[in-house]
């Protein structure tokens, strides 16, 4: 799940805090390729990580849609699982994390679901793990059962189920211990605490506070003789900053969960954009630094952070980025060789036509959680579609349903896997116009991400994010009996075709689990778009202007 994006304003205020605690010491950042000096009595740690892998196992292409074959693609498992084995043949102090969300997201998990994954993660060559909000989208059992297959560790110091969940039993520690040269490495998990809101964890998946989970992970640790410690996170980068900020003895952050990119503007000839310089570097209670990376998302980056210590476990100098896995990147043969068969199984599923797409807009899972986007407003229309005869007259598709792009031309089932891999099926409630209106406010409140956004049918509204968390929403209006737009009006009750996910109140919208469900459809989400879309295919135009958000 993406998080809103941190200004680049945000993320070098954050450095320019930081600076004093940075000049202070040998603490400074070293140009990429310059071997680190490591003070006498020191040491050198490489960490490698990934996050939000999302089943691209086959890697992505250049425009960021998911790949059937890692030829010509960017990333993958076997590009990733290469690339560590590499890196851990030098023989040097390497530590391989992951951060979290390695299910969901592609036509992959759409079709092979858990087991699929833990056939190919229990041969990639991580050290440790911490969970995502998507690792619980199947549920407790399965996550448990995913869990005890992997060979690498589990962390979570923050995860404390009660006995009557299934992950009570499972694989999963607050923190581990690696010993190199004679120095203790401290690791810990903090995993994403928001799945029973957003996801399908059940009831009894409980969680501590992160910061105090974290500070008495970090006692612990160098309770045992750890003089370094890392954290691997599923919060996303804003959270992580804060963390990094407010609990003392972390060294190094690894977080996942917001998609974020750190580095160059230019990255192996792809564009990016990114939220700052990697590492970000924060300030500690006590004034150490705190190195925090993350390597976006898609597995089209892996994460290499090299940083030295002096004697007393201090930051003293650091280099990296993420390194793009472009096409020609080396393969771990036994991963490609089980990505293969799988993916030419999956190329039939392209051959099977179903519209055809000549709307240019922006589309993808960024631009849904930004703004207006294709898949979002079709996926809209095909709700508001089914719900009319049973009296909708306003449909919301939430942008964390939204996976992928549609491409232009003609859309195979395929590509409608990719973008709507979830099997939720579509609702209509009754609910009030007080409910909508809470609903808008809390898709952009603080500490939301993107994912929280309303793509609508039949509903107008503006958003200002200038103003107030809770005090955002401009202007709302819904269509009328008479077809035309109407101040939505809070006591009034409406009609509204969703997600069944949201209307139980999943998916961070609690309050749209009110109201009275009126109908369920028999089809899913996705089949409802694809009869929608095959209706009205070709698709030349669709209507836009539907909300705004100002900045």
């Amino acid at each position: 799940m993406q998080r809103t994006r941190l200004l680049p304003a945000l993320a070098l205020a954050t450095f320019l805090l930081a600076l004093p605690a940075l000049l202070q010491g040998c603490a400074k950042a070293r140009r990429a390729g310059a071997p680190l000096a490591v003070p006498a009595g020191g040491f050198e740690l490489v960490l490698l990580h990934t996050n939000d892998t999302h089943t691209y196992i086959a890697g992505a292409d250049a425009s960021g849609r998911a790949c059937f074959k890692e030829d010509g693609c960017y990333g993958g498992y076997a590009r990733i699982s290469q690339a560590i084995k590499d890196e851990k043949a030098k023989g040097g102090s390497v530590l391989a994390l992951d951060a979290g969300d390695q299910m969901q997201g592609t036509i992959f998990f759409a079709t092979g679901k858990a087991p699929l994954i833990a056939s190919l993660q229990k041969r990639m060559p991580y050290d440790f793990s911490t969970l995502g909000n998507h690792e619980f989208d199947e549920g407790c059992p399965a996550l448990a059962r995913f869990l005890a297959e992997l060979p690498y560790g589990v962390l979570a110091c923050n995860l404390k189920p009660d006995k009557g969940c299934p992950l009570a039993s499972a694989p999963v520690k607050p923190w581990a211990v690696r010993e190199f040269q004679g120095v203790k490495v401290g690791v810990f998990g903090i995993a994403n605490d928001e799945p029973v809101g957003t996801s399908d964890a059940c009831k009894s998946t409980k969680f501590l506070d992160r910061r105090q989970a974290a500070q008495q992970a970090v006692r612990e640790l160098e309770a045992r003789g750890c003089r370094i410690i890392v954290a691997v996170t599923h919060i996303g980068l804003e959270d992580d900053l804060a963390l990094a900020r407010s609990v003392d003895g972390i060294d190094v952050i690894v977080g996942g969960h917001s998609h974020s990119y750190l580095g160059p503007e230019t990255n192996g000839g792809l564009k990016e954009k990114p939220e700052g310089p990697y590492p970000l570097v924060a300030s500690s209670p006590s004034g150490k630094p705190v190195l925090v990376v993350t390597a976006k998302f898609q597995t089209r980056y892996l994460g290499r952070l090299d940083v030295a210590f002096d004697a007393e476990g201090k930051a003293c100098a650091w280099q990296g980025g993420p390194i793009l896995l472009g096409p020609d990147a080396p393969r771990d043969p036994e991963i490609s060789a089980l990505v293969a068969p799988k993916g030419e199984e999956l190329e039939r599923l392209r051959k099977d036509r179903l519209f055809e797409n000549g709307v240019d807009m922006p589309d993808g899972i960024e631009a849904c959680r930004q703004g207006e986007c294709l898949a979002g407003i079709l996926a809209a229309d095909a709700f508001l579609e089914f719900g009319r005869p049973h009296g909708a007259t306003i449909a919301l598709m939430h942008a964390g349903g939204v996976r992928s792009s549609l491409p232009s031309g003609w859309v195979s089932r395929g590509d409608m896997l990719s973008v709507h891999p979830f099997a939720s099926h579509v609702a209509v409630k009754e609910i009030t116009g007080a409910t909508i209106i809470e609903a808008l406010e809390n898709s952009v409140a603080d500490g939301h991400d993107g994912a929280y956004l309303l793509q609508p049918a039949g509903l107008s509204f503006v958003l200002d994010m200038r103003r107030p968390s809770g005090h955002r929403l401009v202007k709302a209006e819904a269509m009328g009996a008479d077809g035309r737009m109407h101040a939505l009006n809070p006591k009034a009750r409406y009609c509204v075709a969703m997600a069944d996910f949201l209307a139980r109140g999943s998916g961070g919208h609690p309050m749209l689990g009110r109201g009275r469900t009126i109908a369920l459809s028999d089809e899913t989400e996705r089949e409802l778009v694809e009869r929608h879309a095959a209706r009205i295919s070709p698709l030349r135009t669709i209507g836009t202007g539907r909300f705004e958000i100002l900045r």
